[in-house]
């Protein structure tokens, strides 16, 4: 009897605590839906503009750059007597490629909206951030004659401008912002986003 007694009065005491633990919300945080939490705006804008230049796309090419000149030799009495020309050649290859996409960096507080878990950005226009040909990516294919350091530089200098030209008649901008805004579509949503709008 004692026993039955015991245990009606310790399940009254736990009915008691349950009672007051969902009156004063103790285990709210346990039974309720945690609300998404977003950082403010400008925290979200700090953490943007942190990527700085996001790279979409990059273009890669090979080609030939070729250049030729008179031989001194041509200039020469022998040249005259034996009615002989001969012609210099250069021609080198060069690897180079042209990275695009957004900069970031250019954003402020009045191209970002938060609210809750949706994002609207407007973002700036993709541009080509640089075009790289270093010095290993050139390589002499053919060099009969002798030339200068300038000469050299000057068939490099238009392998960048031709890299260039040929990257923007593939579209490189236009690709880099349609691609840019899907991967910046999936990143924003890394970061607790469900709904983007790019405006």
């Amino acid at each position: 009897m004692k026993t039955i007694v015991k245990g009606i009065i310790i399940g009254i005491i736990i009915l008691a605590g349950i009672f007051f633990a969902f009156k004063f919300d103790m285990f709210s945080g346990i039974f309720k839906k945690k609300d998404l939490k977003i950082d403010k705006t400008a925290n979200v804008i700090d953490e943007i503009k942190k990527i700085g230049e996001f790279t979409s796309l990059c273009y890669y090419e090979e080609m030939a750059l070729v250049d030729s000149k008179e031989n001194d030799f041509n200039k020469s009495k022998l040249a005259s007597l034996t009615n002989t020309e001969i012609t210099d050649e250069l021609v080198i290859i060069a690897h180079g490629k042209v990275r695009a996409g957004f900069d970031l960096s250019k954003l402020d507080e009045n191209d970002i909206q938060v609210t809750g878990d949706t994002l609207s950005i407007k973002l700036p226009d993709a541009e080509i951030f640089d075009i790289i040909l270093n010095p290993s990516d050139y390589e002499v294919f053919v060099e009969t004659g002798t030339w200068s350091h300038e000469q050299f530089s000057a068939l490099q200098k238009q392998a960048s401008t031709n890299l260039k030209t040929h990257a923007e008649e593939f579209g490189i901008i236009e690709k880099a912002e349609e691609t840019g805004i899907k991967k910046l579509d999936a990143f924003f949503r890394t970061f607790g986003f469900s709904k983007i709008f790019f405006i």
